[in-house]
């Protein structure tokens, strides 16, 4: 924030005025400024790469772009105003998270969209990363149509522009009589309806407002410029806002030093119908921002909004952006804790259409000692009522060595109730790439039963579930289509999954996850990954992306030119199994990679939804180390969760609830040297040394959840009891 000293030169005025005229009662001087006069209008170009075109820059949204065609100087890009308007300033924005640039460009005006004139000579400007905006003032004219002409790009080989905006003079209001002292100021008329309008289910910037009163705007800490020097009275105006068929909650990213104050939502007129109203509290600073999610009554259809500002004396808060949502901020996912369900292993005699040992054996042949097991972590049977006979030695309790089938509604239904039993939200159903190749073959047989068997037994234990398709191995020129295919036909139209009660929703909306957007090995341009995350959100879904440990930069596992795609999710999801180990590596993570992530993802609306993992080996699968990234008892796992929490995170994904291959499985597994087959080698929980039991993992991922809800303290060891 900048000095706050506006509230004593106007005491003074307010002095002079009185001194002036006794007779005449004034409402406050405030100076009026018109919002970016380019915004949604009608934009053209010279040309544009891949899917990066015109309209970018004019959509009020900073983080998608206009590019001009590679190696094609000038790239131009051209807004037409609607009407002839005063203009004395144009800002440019690139989207915030890149890295400085510079760019080498003129503008021009024109009334006929024919003749133009050059206002500002071709120059440099430089964009830094922070802020990635330029502004550039030139003499006041009359023009329709404004052209950036660029010639040189640093950064890339065409121009690139987010934002296009261009403002006029500011106006300075006269003082207008009111009846008493304390009469509120007299509203503008309500702007006239224009072609088009804005969607209240974007984020838009509060700068980019259609008039205001009372406010100024300021460099933001988090980019471009917010509204700031709001006091009790004003007000910001944004015409012809689209609320389609309703919106019952809003997200205001606001900061305050002081004591904060209240955003009155109001529709049509300074006073008109008060949809709600949003309280702010203090936040700590001017440019220490938070979002603030409130409930409101449900606005459908085309208003022009008024966000006034009420409160005590003084400056109350600063405004960044607003964003609306269908319904009420809340849901099944956020601030929950979900593992992720494999459900994929079978076994001879078990009746599946594979009718053979999936994912236990290399082979798909029966379990020999030292030969083809697959998996590193034996399970704990003693809760199962259906099981099958190995090939393995006994175990060392001298039981046969048996195995569970998921293809049973048993395995399932005991694997929700251990969910329920130990306060698990649910489960993120894995949907593989070869169902989403769909053909009636055994294994998609197989994995469709699994999946209404999930659905049942996510009923009968009052769990919830959603699909996360897993696009690893899809064929790079078909994989759109076959998840859009899957999904139609067979999850919604065979299975009814998403008619389930016990399918998880989130404002509203339900939920679909994409796990593999965006990793260097995986499939998808960034154009084909938007177009599949646009697919689902029109068709009213909660899209969760799992994402790469680095989607941030867009490096190491992160394809680059990805990150619009992540912005573009709801909820963000990155993968960290096996990136680091020991308590020192889950402090690293904390500050070079957490704080970052989760600082992003607020500062632009997304949620956060980390995975939290209890330790990895693969001896069994690949011949890795023995106890690879070792438990540790417990304090691993909680240490990823206490970092987190300290953060201010509240949601959580765990991989994976039955992954007993990578020894990740949170389900009951074997404690020790007597649950586990006498010939062959297998990792028991007690492999650090403490003795735990098996169902340690899954009462700890329980207090985890109690403690993204806040319903324990945060203390740096872990409070589950190791027996």
């Amino acid at each position: 924030m900048l000095v706050k000293g506006r509230r004593q030169v106007y005491v003074i005025l307010l002095l002079v005025l009185v001194l002036i005229s006794t007779q005449l009662s004034l409402s406050p001087s405030k100076v009026s400024a018109a919002g970016n006069l380019a915004l949604n209008k009608s934009v053209t170009e010279s040309n544009h790469t891949q899917s990066y075109i015109a309209s970018n820059a004019t959509d009020g949204n900073q983080a998608s772009y206009w590019e001009g065609a590679a190696s094609s100087y000038p790239n131009w890009i051209r807004v037409d105003l609607g009407s002839s308007q005063a203009i004395n300033q144009v800002v440019l924005k690139l989207p915030l998270a890149w890295g400085d640039r510079t760019q080498t460009l003129s503008v021009q005006t024109s009334s006929d969209d024919t003749n133009y004139n050059t206002i500002v000579a071709s120059a440099a400007y430089t964009y830094q990363s922070g802020t990635n905006a330029v502004t550039i003032n030139f003499t006041s004219t009359n023009a329709r149509y404004v052209k950036i002409n660029v010639t040189a790009n640093t950064g890339a080989t065409g121009g690139q522009i987010s934002e296009l905006e261009v403002y006029g003079p500011t106006v300075v209001a006269t003082p207008t009589p009111s009846p008493s002292a304390t009469a509120v100021p007299t509203a503008t008329p309500a702007p006239t309806a224009a072609p088009g309008s804005i969607s209240a289910f974007v984020q838009t910037a509060a700068s980019a407002f259609n008039s205001q009163f009372g406010t100024q705007l300021e460099n933001s800490s988090e980019g471009g410029q917010n509204v700031a020097y709001v006091d009790n009275g004003d007000y910001l105006v944004f015409n012809n806002v689209n609320f389609g068929s309703g919106a019952s909650s809003v997200a205001l990213r606001v900061a305050s030093q002081t004591t904060g104050g209240n955003v009155e939502i109001r529709l049509d007129s300074l006073n008109g119908t008060l949809a709600g109203t949003c309280a702010v509290t203090t936040t700590g600073g001017w440019q220490s921002w938070t979002t603030k999610n409130c409930s409101i009554n449900t606005i459908s259809g085309v208003h022009n909004l008024y966000l006034k500002f009420t409160g005590g004396a003084g400056n109350l808060f600063n405004i960044n952006w607003f964003k609306f949502a269908a319904a009420a901020i809340g849901g099944d996912v956020v601030g929950k804790v979900f593992a992720g369900y494999q459900g994929w292993f079978t076994a001879g005699g078990d009746g599946s259409p594979l009718n053979n040992w999936t994912h236990w054996s290399k082979n798909n042949n029966n379990l020999t000692a030292n030969s083809n097991v697959n998996f590193e972590m034996y399970p704990d049977l003693r809760e199962y009522t259906k099981l099958y006979q190995t090939n393995l030695g006994n175990l060392g309790n001298g039981q046969p060595a048996k195995l569970f089938s998921s293809y049973d509604q048993e395995t399932v239904n005991k694997h929700f109730e251990w969910m329920q039993t130990y306060n698990i939200s649910g489960a993120a159903l894995q949907r593989f790439g070869a169902d989403a190749n769909y053909a009636p073959n055994n294994w998609n047989q197989n994995r469709d039963s699994v999946a209404v068997k999930v659905k049942n037994a996510a009923e009968t234990y009052n769990r919830k579930f959603y699909v996360m398709y897993d696009i690893t191995d899809l064929n790079p020129s078909q994989w759109v289509n076959a998840v859009k295919n899957d999904f139609t036909n067979n999850v919604v139209g065979t299975m009814n999954l998403t008619s389930s009660t016990a399918y998880a929703k989130q404002d509203g909306k339900l939920v679909i996850c994409i796990w593999g957007i965006g990793f260097t090995d995986r499939p998808g341009t960034a154009a084909e990954s938007a177009d599949l995350i646009a697919w689902f959100k029109n068709q009213g879904y909660y899209v969760i992306g799992g994402v790469p440990t680095h989607w941030r930069n867009g490096d190491n596992d992160s394809k680059p030119g990805f990150l619009d795609v992540y912005k573009s999710l709801d909820m963000l999801s990155p993968w960290f199994v096996g990136r680091f180990s020991q308590l020192a590596g889950a402090d690293h993570y904390k500050t070079n990679q957490w704080a970052p992530d989760f600082a992003f993802t607020q500062q632009n609306g997304i949620v956060y939804q980390p995975v939290i993992w209890p330790g990895f080996a693969w001896k069994n699968m690949k011949n890795g180390p023995v106890n690879e990234i070792p438990r540790l008892h417990g304090d691993f796992m909680w240490r990823q969760a206490y970092n987190l929490k300290s953060l201010g995170i509240n949601t959580g994904y765990i991989a994976m609830f039955d992954e007993y291959d990578e020894a990740t499985a949170i389900a009951k597994a074997a404690e020790n040297s007597s649950m586990i087959p006498n010939n062959q080698y297998f990792l028991t929980l007690d492999a650090d040394g403490v003795a735990v039991s098996s169902d340690f993992y899954l009462r700890l991922t329980g207090d985890i959840a109690r403690l993204f809800n806040n319903e324990i303290p945060l203390t740096v060891n872990h409070p589950t009891s190791h027996q």
